[in-house]
């Protein structure tokens, strides 16, 4: 206490030198420095750390950040062709002062197809690898391929590009994460079927940690007779830190608002009559760090849709 109010007796000094136009520079930098310094003392500089993670999808903001000059570095560092790098496909954010986060997509071009009837079949395959390199010199810090976002170019399930959020987010005071989703889609009229899967990941002793991986925060379940019938169900998240820890992290809080839409057009030659129905139901599910991950039970069961 005693050290808080001589801090604070010297800035008072400082500052009233400061509103004096005669008084030299040196005096005004000299007392930024301190009230600075206090301010750290104090932890009164401190930014409030960011809980709202997202309140729905609609207001995500992707990371604009792409460095292609560091990016060619780590392409060369990797050994592999930066042209097979799909830029469009590709995400970064930078996670600190000396280190970037890369989630890549990148391209095998005439690679035997898997499971194909034809062993001659050949086809493009693109796999999504995250990476933690320094900004200086691109050398790779932690690197992982993600074999659960692997696939061909013909297979009937697709994925988006790896969408990084702009923002860190904290898991504790001192812990940032990288936020990141990538969609799964269906290439199919008839089978409704795409998910947002949602990743938080971290450094942590030169090593990626994956602490919320694949969390569903967009679901959608249905069919369509490909001309306006149809019946869907789908999950939409939000998602926000808890000011509650278990060990040592913040709990995470998930508002779920489940959908159903069910649309029939009219067919007089059949008797049947337009209809359109809409149902809404709304749950609340808190996810707590255990020591390794957030680790979550997948809940598959529709609200709606039997």
């Amino acid at each position: 206490m005693k050290k808080t109010i001589l801090l604070s007796s010297v800035l008072m000094f400082l500052f009233s030198c400061g509103k004096n136009e005669k008084v030299p520079n040196a005096a005004e930098v000299q007392y930024q420095e301190l009230l600075s310094e206090t301010q750290a003392h104090l932890g009164l500089n401190k930014k409030p750390i960011k809980k709202l993670i997202f309140k729905n999808l609609d207001e995500i903001e992707d990371s604009k950040e792409m460095n292609l000059k560091l990016l060619s570095i780590v392409a060369s560092n990797l050994k592999i062709k930066y042209s097979d790098i799909k830029i469009a496909e590709s995400s970064s954010i930078n996670y600190d002062n000396q280190t970037t986060f890369f989630v890549l997509t990148t391209v095998a071009h005439d690679k035997k197809v898997l499971k194909s009837q034809d062993d001659d079949e050949m086809g493009n395959y693109f796999q999504r690898k995250y990476l933690f390199v320094n900004r200086e010199d691109g050398s790779i810090i932690a690197e992982e391929f993600d074999e659960n976002l692997g696939y061909y170019d013909n297979e009937a399930i697709q994925f988006s590009k790896s969408h990084i959020l702009k923002d860190l987010f904290f898991l504790n005071e001192n812990t940032p994460a990288v936020a990141f989703y990538t969609e799964a889609s269906a290439s199919s009229r008839i089978v409704l079927y795409s998910e947002k899967k949602f990743t938080l990941v971290t450094l942590a002793d030169k090593e990626i940690k994956k602490v919320l991986y694949e969390y569903p925060i967009r679901l959608t379940n249905g069919d369509s007779n490909g001309s306006g019938t149809f019946q869907v169900e789908t999950l939409e998240t939000g998602m926000s830190f808890s000011d509650h820890k278990t060990n040592g992290y913040f709990d995470l809080i998930i508002t779920k608002n489940f959908s159903y839409e069910e649309a029939v057009e009219s067919d007089s030659e059949n008797g049947i009559e337009e209809k359109s129905d809409l149902k809404i139901k709304k749950e609340l599910e808190k996810i707590k760090y255990n020591g390794r991950e957030y680790a979550f039970h997948r809940d598959d069961r529709h609200r709606f849709l039997e």
